[in-house]
């Protein structure tokens, strides 16, 4: 079994606070976590080739790593896996978390057998296979909060544990089952003391309806990383309304994710305080886009510039930068 993680960057104790870095890949997966023990997991590696692997070797090595302690792929999408190959020339990995290799992969049938070839090739003698209920194996710094990254959904399914409801096929607002490999997107929540995250790959409408319905799985989350990008396929307004986040990022590109629909569901939660993009969204209008101090990469022709989050020594509070704006935004992590 594996445990929940916790998020956050603080500036106050040194290496002892939790740190959250959104990697701009522009529309792909790459979220990178650091410990207080000094710990990374890395969430996603983004696209095939070198650009998405530089940045994420470079956020890294900013950050003071000489290694990925943990990759975690969410799903099979090149979006999310395709950059192993290239990331581990660059920095060194040290083990692979997946849901399973499937033999095949129906949506991508040109790409997959080359890229899953690349990952078997790095990851070999050094992959697990996670399952709904499972904890990664974190080390703990005497002194701080303890830090749990948990898995809430694999392969379909989305139970916690033995004692939650199997049923919920009749779940209120489902739509056609979704046949991709996005419906079995490995989800987790990140706890750090009271400080909660939740990301869950590019889980679709109906897996994520089960997670809220009949039972609640997931609980109230301070920081909610817009599944899939920010798709209106996906962010299911029942779980949203749910979990109840102050603050959402979106790890969008200038043309993919942060949907209007999704932007209008986040701000009519009851507490909402804002929402974070990695890029514009240049096909909706501003209105449909956060403010200009709240996105990181305003244009096409962008810096590939990330968001950081830094929650404090005592999991009471987290700061957010967004690219290389000076202004800091304070949030206060919400008591259980």
């Amino acid at each position: 079994m594996l445990g929940f993680l916790l998020v956050g960057l603080v500036a106050i104790i040194p290496n002892a606070t939790l740190k959250i870095e959104f990697v701009d890949t522009e529309g792909g997966g790459a979220t990178l976590i650091i410990t207080p023990a000094g710990e990374s997991i890395l969430i996603d590696c983004g696209n095939p080739g070198n650009r998405d692997a530089e940045r994420i070797a470079k956020a890294a090595k900013k950050l003071g790593l000489e290694r990925i302690d943990h990759l975690v792929v969410t799903h099979w999408h090149l979006d999310h896996y395709g950059g192993a190959g290239s990331l581990t020339r660059k920095i060194p990995v040290g083990r692979f978390w997946d849901r399973g290799i499937p033999d095949s992969l129906p949506e991508d049938l040109t790409n997959f057998p080359v890229l899953i070839a690349a990952y078997k090739e790095v990851s070999r003698g050094k992959r697990t296979t996670l399952k709904a209920g499972d904890f990664l194996p974190l080390q703990q710094k005497q002194g701080s909060p303890s830090v749990k990254l948990g898995c809430v959904c694999a392969s379909g399914v989305v139970r916690l544990d033995a004692k939650a409801p199997e049923g919920a096929l009749n779940a209120p607002g489902q739509r056609e089952p979704d046949p991709s490999d996005n419906a079995l997107s490995l989800g987790f929540v990140l706890e750090y003391g009271d400080f909660r995250f939740l990301d869950l790959g590019d889980l679709t409408w109906n897996k994520e309806s089960l997670l809220v319905y009949p039972k609640d799985l997931l609980g109230r989350i301070d920081v909610y990383q817009s599944t899939h990008h920010g798709l209106e396929i996906s962010n299911h307004p029942d779980l949203m309304k749910q979990v109840r986040p102050t603050i959402a990022v979106f790890n969008n590109g200038p043309r993919k994710g942060a949907h209007p629909r999704v932007i209008r569901d986040l701000r009519r939660l009851e507490h909402f305080e804002g929402i974070f993009q990695l890029h514009k969204n240049l096909t909706a209008p501003d209105s449909d886009n956060a403010p200009s101090t709240h996105v990181a990469n305003p244009s096409e022709s962008c810096e590939a510039l990330g968001i950081n989050i830094e929650v404090d020594g005592e999991a009471k509070q987290y700061i957010v930068k967004v690219g290389n704006q000076a202004k800091e935004h304070r949030f206060a992590v919400k008591p259980k």
